[in-house]
């Protein structure tokens, strides 16, 4: 799309945050005599002990029984990470794609959904400071101003609850500091693309102190068309995340904690790769537009992230206006030396909307848009106790959450092959769901050497769904399903024709044999109970070894699609997967850190959206898929071999494979045997590696140097496995080169792709043809930070 200019308010917000950033500085050094202890923040040969709170309890990372990969806020910044997109840069056995309905999905371990619904519920969930955000659409703003990621791996609905069968995502913000701080990070790059990220923190007593965050990304188009005509750009970003967060100790034994989040995103969304012509309606029949022909004789795009072809002047306009807000209340009261009772409130609101083309030609075939409103609350109140004489820490609590989101999808197909130019479509549904919950965890020390730790939740869920397939108020989605569906059908069973298609609400084909407008009103309630059991063996001090058997859930879904039939709206029930894992984490020695896990996934009823002969011919409706299974490995190493010197590498291996497909017996292109394939997005090895070191070139200054590289084998973006779901072996590498003053300041040039590596995350099916999802190609460009 055309080139943005920045506006003036977020401009004038940035120069605002600098400003105050600059002049808070000034005046700490001006307090301090202008002395920076430098010393202080040199860094160390010894690789640096995490403490994470996978348990909801602060702990080293090397003292938890299950795998987590902890990423610092130094490691993020190194790698240039801004978006929650490029985590699997970092994580090893993680992916994120996004439908092409441009959703988020989020897997573990080959563990995911694959849908275009906002309101699907994931399979790895997603916290702020231990604050959820229940639905994948509302993790934009997630990366601001962070003390580090972890990443939990494998079921953890004991303590998260429903919906995290695949894993965890908790994103932990920096929290207000004792004394006065102040910092930003800012990055240019080749394609013009600005990143301001700046923090305030400030004590106003000593027991009473806020931290304001803030980060704007603007500009950048990389995306341009190839074929003849205007060239076209696409790609410009134009979003923005805000945080304060206030932190209150009025008692010694009293702690309260604000946390307000926001974040807007107007950005471009990323347009997909033209893969494969693939007409709905057969050959011949994909619309003649000259002088590009039709879809099958469009000429695909060279092998280069960069290319992409899209028409010009739609309406409404390609682009992004998503608007989030969270508020969370977390307090802690110290009940005893041994009890300590914690609340966490938590309020989410998303509006989001994105208009798109789908089939990376300049045709105009399709046009996809994506409304939708999200509404959580939540509330967890829990009790911790840590009884060092009893040799038992216990952790027992309540949960409650009710969610709200109302989304629709209208799409526009404007020379689709197998229906009438024009014709639009929009599918709309209100979906409730009311959670609550009970858990209980606890670890006791069978001896000093061996630990058992046992847990469970009890999880009831109530779902409501509206669904309905309305008109766009043109009226051809009204002639459609009356005149070329509903009432062909009526005839064939002896009716007249109807005109109640003419005026009805929603559209969808009601069962035989009247085929009347169709409604879906549907309630559900399930319940569930997730639980782990495991042990952990530590005989020596930096030796744990550990067992683990783990349940969780995912709780059962309502389609959201474009339900031409009443049989296409079918509720699929929560999924369960059961883990037994088993791990060794070794920290011999200060320079060294050797961590490895193997595991394996008993699953049922798999969550997929697949194909089912309808009266109408082949539709696609929401499964469940009985058996599955996944097993695996992961290994991570971190050494400092000599001083300054860091290399760490973790590589993820998994076997997934669909045992009892159940119902799954084809695709929109006709059978399949599913019995052996595996599951969409779940490469057999995936790796990332990172490196760096630190020259000293004076007391006080530093030349630091350091190269990074990701790893994912083949796989494929359909259990279906054809030819053209498949996304390709890479490898990708990254080098950054700069200077610091023992991480006060530092100025740092960086290449991202640096061999501009020609490959795809995500592939789907759309209409008349396959589409891709690139990634982004050789970037170069240089980033300044100060921090006090």
């Amino acid at each position: 799309m055309k080139h943005q200019t920045p506006s003036s308010s977020w401009m004038a917000a940035g120069i605002l945050l600098l400003a105050s950033v600059t002049t808070a500085q000034a005046q700490q050094a001006s307090a301090d005599g202008g002395h920076v202890a430098a010393n202080a923040a040199a860094p160390s040969s010894d690789i640096p002990e995490i403490i994470v709170t996978a348990q909801k309890r602060e702990q080293s990372i090397n003292d938890v029984g299950l795998t987590v990969s902890a990423v610092t806020a130094q490691k993020l910044e190194s790698a240039g990470i801004t978006d929650i997109s490029e985590l699997p840069r970092v994580v090893s056995g993680f992916s994120a794609s996004r439908s092409n309905d441009d959703v988020p999905v989020f897997t573990i371990r080959g563990i995911g959904f694959n849908a275009v619904q906002i309101s699907a519920a994931p399979t790895v969930s997603a916290y702020v400071d231990e604050a959820p955000l229940p639905y994948l659409a509302m993790t934009g703003g997630t990366m601001l101003d962070l003390a580090r990621v972890e990443v939990l791996k494998g079921p953890q609905g004991t303590l998260f609850g429903n919906n995290s069968t695949g894993g965890s995502i908790n994103f932990i913000a920096a929290k207000p500091t004792p004394d006065f701080s102040a910092g930003f990070h800012s990055t240019y790059d080749r394609f013009g693309q600005v990143f301001v990220e700046g923090f305030v923190s400030v004590p106003i007593t000593d027991r009473f102190g806020i931290r304001v965050s803030a980060n704007t990304t603007q500009d950048g188009a990389w995306q341009r068309t190839y074929t003849p005509g205007p060239r076209l750009d696409n790609g410009n970003a134009d979003r923005s995340a805000q945080r304060i967060i206030a932190d209150w100790r009025p008692t010694d034994k009293l702690s309260i904690s604000m946390n307000l989040n926001a974040y807007y995103d107007k950005s471009d969304p990323q347009f997909s790769q033209l893969g494969l012509a693939q007409p709905s309606g057969g050959p011949g029949s994909g619309v003649v537009v000259p002088p590009y022909g039709s879809i099958v004789t469009y000429p695909l795009p060279p092998h280069d992230n960069r290319y992409v072809d899209f028409a010009s002047n739609p309406s409404p306009a390609y682009g992004r206006d998503d608007q989030f807000h969270q508020g969370v209340l977390h307090v802690d009261y110290d009940i005893s030396r041994s009890l300590r009772l914690t609340s966490i409130t938590n309020y989410a609101h998303l509006d989001m909307a994105v208009h798109f083309p789908i089939d990376g030609t300049r045709i105009d075939i399709i046009e996809g848009g994506h409304d939708g409103k999200i509404k959580t609350y939540g509330e967890e109140l829990r009790l911790a106790g840590d009884f060092p004489d009893q040799r038992l820490h216990t952790l027992v609590g309540v949960n409650y959450s009710k969610d709200e989101i109302h989304e629709s999808e209208v799409y526009a197909f404007n020379h689709f092959s197998i229906v009438p130019p024009g014709f639009k479509f929009n599918p709309v549904t209100d979906i409730t769901s009311e959670t609550r919950a009970a858990f209980a965890n606890a670890d006791f020390d069978i001896t000093p050497l061996l630990t058992l730790t046992t847990g469970a939740r009890y999880t009831e869920v109530k779902q409501t769904d509206d669904g309905c397939f309305a008109d766009n108020g043109d009226g051809s989605a009204r002639i459609f399903q009356g005149n070329f569906i509903a009432n062909p059908l009526r005839g064939a069973f002896g009716e007249p024709p109807t005109t109640a298609y003419d005026t009805a609400k929603c559209l969808t084909v009601g069962p035989v044999p009247q085929f009347l407008p169709y409604e879906f009103l549907a309630h559900n309630k399930e319940d569930n109970v997730s639980w782990r059991i495991g042990l952990n063996y530590k005989p020596l001090q930096d030796l744990l070894v550990y067992g683990l058997v783990s349940r969780g859930y995912k709780a059962g879904a309502y389609p959201f699609l474009f339900a031409l039939v009443s049989d296409q709206y079918s509720r699929v029930k929560q999924e369960k997967v059961t883990d037994y894992e088993m791990g060794v984490k070794f920290t011999p020695n200060r320079m060294v850190s050797l961590n490895g896990a193997a595991f394996y996934y008993d699953y049922a009823d798999k969550q997929i959206y697949g194909t089912q002969p309808l009266l109408i011919g082949p539709g696609q409706v929401l499964l469940n898929v009985p058996k599955s299974k996944a097993y695996g490995g992961e290994f991570e190493a971190t050494l400092t071999p000599i001083d300054k010197l860091t290399l760490h590498a973790a590589a993820t291996y998994i076997h997934t494979e669909i045992t009892d497909p159940g119902a799954l017996k084809q695709d929109a292109f006709g059978p399949v045997n599913y019995i052996g394939k595996p599951f969409a997005y779940s490469p057999h090895w995936s790796a990332v590696f990172d490196s760096e070191y630190r020259i000293p070139v004076t007391g006080d200054l530093n030349t630091v140097v350091g190269l990074d590289g990701t790893y994912n084998s083949s796989a494929y973006g359909d259990s279906s496995t054809r030819a053209p779901y498949t996304l390709k072996a890479y490898t990708v590498l990254n080098a950054h080169i700069g200077l610091e003053s023992h991480r006060v300041w530092s100025v740092t040039a960086w290449v991202h792709n640096l061999a501009n590596t020609y490959y795809w995350t995500t592939v789907n099916f759309a209409g008349d043809a396959f589409e891709r999802t690139t990634g982004v190609p050789l970037n170069y460009g240089i980033a300044v930070s100060y921090r006090h």
